[in-house]
């Protein structure tokens, strides 16, 4: 009996279509029917209706695309105004610094991305964190530091989605990049140079202006560039101890079989040690 909560199934959505001439199709006997029934739930109403509508899109977002996108439309706005003409001469440091935040505002949206569950691993890429590989990870991690250090939060799993964690500091240093970004813009004009017979561009910024712009750039740049490092160290670290924790494991999971083999013929006195 189809349970109610899923009035229209799923089994049509496998297209059976034997006629089972020879009458093998048996119905299920009364203890399985029981037993069927007993079984908690394998599926929900909402999991069902995704299946059969063939929808799984939509489950996850990038908490921090949208002030990594300001930042990117900030950076570039700088860049482009820096190499008006054949480039700004007193904005060539702020020019580089621009060009160099883009590239890591960039790299930060991808990595976010894998974060969140965007972009899913696709089993090719070992330095990157992505969600459902940092996740099961770090749930280990929580389970053994928490007998060997009392960790008693979040941390050994969150250790490698901090990047996630820091939109208020990402959006205040932009809204500091926004005001910038309108003084470059309007701080550019046009003159013709007589001895370079040739029209230049120059920024009315004074020297001090322009260094503390060149040197918020640098430090939103490195902010975003430290954070993603943090975040795959963190999870290089975590898989390299879940892998030699495996290792190690196998040897207090022996069978009584195993142990004989282990402790009379091929066990060395360090693995004799070990399960003694």
């Amino acid at each position: 009996m189809p349970n109610s909560e899923f009035p229209s199934g799923l089994f049509h959505s496998f297209n059976y279509n034997f006629d089972d001439p020879n009458g093998y199709i048996k119905e299920l006997s009364q203890d399985t029917i029981d037993h069927l029934t007993s079984m908690p739930p394998f599926i929900t109403p909402w999991q069902a209706e995704d299946i059969a509508n063939d929808d799984f899109e939509g489950y996850y977002q990038n908490p921090m695309q949208s002030v990594t996108l300001s930042i990117l439309t900030n950076a570039n706005a700088i860049y482009i105004a820096a190499n008006t003409g054949s480039g700004v001469i007193n904005m060539a440091n702020v020019r580089t610094a621009a060009s160099e935040l883009i590239s890591n505002a960039q790299s930060f949206l991808s990595h976010t991305h894998r974060l969140s569950g965007i972009d899913p691993w696709t089993g090719t890429d070992t330095v990157n964190p992505y969600m459902e590989q940092a996740m099961n990870l770090g749930r280990t991690a929580m389970y053994i530091t928490y007998q060997t250090d009392g960790v008693s939060n979040n941390a050994p799993i969150l250790g490698s989605f901090c990047s996630l964690m820091i939109e208020p500091q990402m959006s205040a240093n932009n809204n500091t990049l926004t005001i910038y970004t309108s003084n470059v813009v309007n701080s550019i004009s046009s003159s013709f140079d007589i001895a370079l017979q040739q029209t230049v561009h120059t920024s009315n910024l004074t020297g001090t202006q322009i260094s503390t712009i060149v040197t918020h750039i640098n430090n939103m740049k490195d902010y975003m560039r430290n954070r993603q490092i943090g975040d795959v160290d963190y999870y290089s670290n975590v898989k390299y101890f879940v892998d030699a924790y495996n290792k190690t494991k196998k040897l207090n999971n022996l069978g009584e079989t195993e142990r004989y083999l282990v402790q009379n013929f091929i066990g060395t006195d360090k693995a004799k040690t070990r399960i003694a």
